[in-house]
């Protein structure tokens, strides 16, 4: 007597479908990143200039925003200690430099007191971030 069965159990198993999720789920995060804002936590709408260099050696970023809230590195910090910042961070380094973002909508005084702070009070360098023009 010959008894075979005729449901075979097959116990390989089939990569294609995983394969798949996987590209995917990296077609997704892919798009979704591009979709999420970079770099800044805080909104400013810079002004443009023509040129655009980014600075050499280390930087450090004071931002003022559209409702004049000051920012020391995306840090949220009083006009008043911004000077003991400065000092603290840039004192004996020869290469920092000082990125001054300042939101377009603010008026010209308060950019002028933070620069006066940086360049002519303590004698730092600073560069003034824009974005490009279109």
């Amino acid at each position: 007597m010959n008894i075979k069965s005729r449901n075979k159990v097959d116990a390989s198993f089939n990569m294609s479908s995983m394969t798949d999720l996987v590209f995917l789920l990296l077609i997704f995060f892919m798009i979704l990143t591009t979709m999420v804002k970079s770099n800044n936590v805080m909104s400013i709408k810079l002004p443009t200039a023509s040129t655009q260099e980014k600075p050499k050696g280390q930087t450090f970023r004071v931002s003022i925003d559209k409702d004049l809230n000051y920012y020391w590195n995306k840090t949220n910090v009083p006009f008043e200690q911004l000077d003991g910042l400065l000092k603290e961070n840039l004192t004996g380094q020869e290469d920092a430099k000082v990125e001054i973002a300042v939101d377009e909508t603010v008026p010209h005084k308060y950019f002028v007191e933070v620069a006066d702070l940086i360049s002519v009070q303590n004698g730092f360098k600073m560069v003034l971030v824009t974005q490009n023009k279109k």
